[in-house]
């Protein structure tokens, strides 16, 4: 199952193939490799399915750059269409098997050394707590609170010059922001927010209602 807009839904098994399913252990930390169960008898759950035809290869490294259908409540047309797995082994796992969103990663790479230092705290008593955002391609925006966590709060304080985080928070707990929104991750090592892996939020998931802020 893959965790989107707040909902647990299946994947369906349609053009599902060997190199998505390894992918999908590799990320569960389940081994490299795995099957595809056809005829399982895991129970069928009832509720959202969100992905259809799904199709990684080679070049993909993680299960979210992969193709697919759009995203839809209802992707599989049957039940029996869940896709269900069985991996080999253990591995180590991806942090990344939490989120549900296509990854396309955003080349801050190729941003102007200026934007790489300019995040702000909008919204709080000082600028060390607020709204975190950030600046990119000569426009400010929010980050979206899913997967938001105290690791990104870390990131974001460090940059701003506070000091370590207190709370990392969402659900525009400092006020909803305006501009593009952006989706990121962070191990909590990085110097600035534009080393963390990051995509633009998708607009069905992420609204200003969900903007992540920091305390630090």
């Amino acid at each position: 199952q893959v965790f989107y807009n707040g909902t647990w839904g299946s994947v369906c098994s349609n053009s599902m193939t060997t190199e998505t399913v390894s992918l999908v252990c590799k990320e569960l930390g389940c081994g490299n490799e795995g099957e595809l169960e056809t005829d399982s008898n895991y129970a069928k759950l009832s509720g959202t399915a969100w992905l259809d035809h799904v199709e990684c290869g080679k070049s993909n490294s993680s299960f979210w750059q992969c193709p697919s259908a759009p995203w839809h409540p209802q992707s599989c047309d049957d039940r029996r269409e869940e896709a269900n797995i069985t991996c080999n082994g253990k591995s180590e796992p991806s942090r990344h098997q939490i989120l549900a969103v296509p990854v396309v990663p955003v080349p801050w790479e190729v941003a102007a050394s200026s934007d790489r230092e300019k995040i702000r705290a909008v919204g709080g008593k000082d600028g060390c707590s607020g709204r975190v955002e950030i600046w990119h391609h000569g426009t400010w925006g929010t980050l979206c609170d899913n997967a938001w966590d105290m690791q990104d709060a870390e990131v974001a304080c460090r940059q701003l010059g506070c000091g370590p985080a207190v709370y990392a928070l969402g659900q525009a707990a400092a006020g909803e922001g305006t501009g593009p929104m952006w989706l990121m991750e962070c191990t909590g090592t990085e110097l600035s927010l534009q080393d963390c892996w990051a995509q633009p939020g998708d607009s069905s998931a992420c609204q200003h209602k969900a903007d992540a802020a920091v305390h630090c």
